[in-house]
């Protein structure tokens, strides 16, 4: 279900989690173990790709400190839905960072 839509000049990204996700957020409690949160990101009007990120008790662990942030993990795809190896995924990871220790999401919706 969509959460919310950003736009950004010539950028229009949908972002889209579960029922229980946005339930969750809109009461301020914890995002639960599974939440998947998915970006779909269109340049000009046309699918450029997506990015998704997934909440799993103990993943993050692996990461050294100034890396983790809270028990996230990112993939970034193609628009034809492959994995898009040549994405730097550390972006996603430092600009979550300030937020790891959150349990819970304060965006609002779009």
């Amino acid at each position: 279900m969509r959460y919310a839509v950003v736009n950004r000049g010539s950028i229009r990204e949908e972002i889209f989690t579960s029922r229980a996700v946005i339930d969750a957020v809109k009461a301020g409690r914890p995002l639960p173990n599974g939440t998947v949160i998915t970006l779909v990101d269109y340049r000009d009007g046309a699918l450029f790709r997506y990015v998704v990120m997934e909440k799993r008790t103990g993943w993050g662990a692996g990461y050294p400190p100034e890396k983790r942030n809270g028990e996230w993990e990112y993939q970034a795809f193609n628009a034809d839905q492959s994995v898009n190896q040549d994405e730097n995924l550390d972006r996603c990871f430092s600009c979550h960072k300030p937020r790891g220790g959150r349990t819970s999401c304060t965006r609002s919706t779009g």
